[in-house]
């Protein structure tokens, strides 16, 4: 007796052979349904998965800058407070951190140190404070700025956000994730 034979005479084949079309299986009007359920359902919760890459993005640069602001307060605890005190800055998706000059408010990367002719080791890393050895702000720019806002920790260690500008240019609080404030408005962090 063949292979086949033997499985065509086993009665759980027999069973499963005899079966009319139609009386196992769902009907097509339950698929529709269930098909019109699942696509509410995606209709309803996908643009809430959407926006979870961004505010993830927004949440690791706040604390990006805090670490860095932090890092800068420990080279001024130690008396470190030169020129040449430099921080590695971390590297975050959609952001660049950097810090601030008090006095002409500009903002420098590493890469806009080097630029300068400043003296930056490996091209890569930031200083943290003036010529005259004053604390500089802390910030992290968004490189989308109609994505997302702009966070920075000041001097005095507080935290500000500003609102991302949209295509047009303008403040708009459609692009404020992370920010509590108004649109526009330098505000705390949520």
């Amino acid at each position: 007796m063949s292979l086949l034979q033997a499985y065509l005479k086993n009665p759980s084949t027999r069973r499963v052979l005899s079966l009319k079309p139609g009386e196992k299986g769902f009907s097509l009007i339950e698929l529709v349904v269930v098909i019109a359920v699942l696509a509410v359902l995606t209709a309803i919760a996908l643009p809430n998965f959407l926006g979870v890459s961004d505010d993830a993005a927004a949440r690791a640069a706040q604390q990006a800058v805090v670490t860095a602001f932090k890092e800068c307060q420990v080279f001024k605890a130690r008396g470190q407070n030169t020129t040449t005190s430099e921080m590695q800055p971390p590297s975050i998706n959609d952001f660049v951190i950097g810090t601030q000059d008090p006095t002409s408010g500009t903002w420098a990367t590493a890469q806009t140190y080097a630029a300068a002719g400043q003296a930056v080791a490996g091209a890569a890393e930031l200083q943290c404070f003036t010529s005259g050895g004053a604390l500089k702000p802390v910030y992290a720019a968004p490189t989308e700025p109609e994505k997302f806002p702009i966070f920075r920790v000041t001097t005095a260690g507080i935290r500000e956000c500003e609102s991302g500008l949209n295509s047009a240019g303008v403040n708009d609080s459609t692009y404020n994730i992370g920010c509590s404030g108004a649109s526009g408005v330098a505000g705390d962090w949520k």
